[in-house]
């Protein structure tokens, strides 16, 4: 998409870089983030030395958002290094180079099986109850599977479910041979079981609608089938895994399941702070001043008074309810309503959604089963996936999310064949 490198010996350490960044995404967000730096910087040498930048009119509206932030966040440098850091893992989508098919090739298998093999050992470490020597993590998080080298269940199951997304759309629609295909298959199978086992109902739901929606553009006997053997799938899931099947019946309980009647308190607060505040929003990092005055205005009232009562049981006390709802109000879409309004919002669904659209549309464009093809899908279905899950999560302003989401964005614009 943005940069074209003419010279070999810059399109070598280029592919280099690229591919250990893929690699880095399922293994450390540290490396991830200096191969990042080591791309912007050859992209600033390049533009300097006269470079062209090549740029599209998707991207504008994530601009004129961080712009709109930027305008309203406070001369604190401690804030201005946090707001930056936000727009950092955005980075991928412009700056990752145009390349040839090969290499784009290359460089998404590389990923989808190292990414693939850290799932497997973490999964093993969680079946067998044994520590790698080389890793002071667990693979659980209270009770909650968080693979080989992840610290937030959340960022587990959000960056598993796009590995399992990608590598499930590539065994359905690219034109690689039997072997190939059953080894996608394979790829996908032990992601969506890491989803499985880190017991996150966001994804739970979010990895559940866009599969359908993968098969139904399949074709509809895909879909039956696809259907079927997700229901056998939840009647085993019923008969012999309590803790999961538990998890999927506590996402229909919103009078006795702490956690969801904690969100609906904090979904609609945000939807008043909304109404208070339509256009411009309370500004970046205000929500949980917001929050506060509501937190104290309605804590002798149902819900509140109950949720308290709750956390009182389980050792928390008040402050310690608070300091939870500071946090977010666990809804991708009313986090930035709040924070930027209307107006942020507005350019944050442009964004996101039209980056979605436009990758369906490259996709039509490309030769059914090729590598482009595929990839866009893959893409499209990518951020399907996160948008469902942003309902019931703020997702897509976590790096572990939005590194890998938008290097794969920047790899599916037209390569340079």
């Amino acid at each position: 998409m943005p940069l074209r490198v003419d010279k070999k010996i810059y399109a070598d350490i280029i592919f280099v870089l690229l591919v250990i960044y893929g690699l880095s995404t399922a293994l450390s967000i540290a490396i991830t983030n200096i191969i990042l730096g080591l791309l912007l910087l050859i992209v600033l040498i390049n533009l300097v030395s006269g470079k062209k930048f090549f740029f599209t009119w998707e991207g504008l509206p994530l601009l004129f958002l961080y712009f709109w932030r930027g305008m309203r966040v406070s001369f604190n440098p401690s804030d201005w290094i946090k707001y930056g850091g936000k727009f950092w893992a955005h980075l991928p989508y412009f700056i990752v180079p145009q390349l040839n098919v090969k290499k784009i090739k290359v460089i998404i298998y590389s990923t989808l099986v190292v990414a693939s093999f850290v799932v497997l050992l973490g999964i093993l470490q969680y079946i067998f109850s044994f520590n790698y020597p080389f890793l002071k993590n667990q693979p659980l998080e209270n009770g909650r599977f968080i693979g080989l080298n992840f610290r937030n269940p959340l960022h587990t199951g959000g960056y598993y479910s796009i590995i399992a997304i990608v590598s499930f759309i590539f065994f359905c629609y690219s034109n690689e041979n039997m072997k190939i295909k059953v080894g996608l298959f394979i790829l996908a199978l032990l992601n969506f079981v890491a989803v499985g086992l880190n017991s996150s109902r966001t994804y739970y739901v979010a990895i559940l609608a866009t599969v359908l929606l993968i098969l139904l553009r399949k074709k509809i006997k895909w879909f039956i089938l696809g259907t079927g053997l997700i229901f056998l799938l939840f009647i085993g899931i019923f008969k012999y895994s309590f803790s999961i099947k538990s998890r999927i019946i506590s996402i229909f309980d919103t009078k006795e399941n702490l956690s969801n009647v904690e969100r609906l308190w904090m979904w609609k607060t945000a939807l008043k702070i909304m109404k208070n505040h339509p256009i411009i929003g309370v500004g970046y990092k205000n929500w949980g001043k917001e929050v506060e005055v509501y937190f104290e205005k309605e804590k002798e009232q149902y819900p509140l008074l109950w949720i308290i009562s709750r956390n009182y049981k389980g050792g928390n006390n008040e402050k310690d309810v608070l300091s939870t709802f500071k946090g977010h109000p666990h809804n991708t879409y009313l986090n930035v309503g709040v924070s930027e309004g209307l107006i942020g919002l507005i350019l944050f669904v442009l964004f996101w959604f039209g980056n979605s659209i436009m990758a369906f549309k490259r996709a039509r464009l490309a030769e059914k089963g090729s590598v482009m093809y595929t990839l866009n899908l893959a893409v499209g279905y990518s951020i399907i996936m996160l948008l469902i899950a942003g309902f019931f999560e703020n997702n897509l302003t976590t790096a572990r999310i939005l590194l890998p989401i938008t290097f794969l964005m920047g790899l599916s614009y037209k390569t340079c064949d």
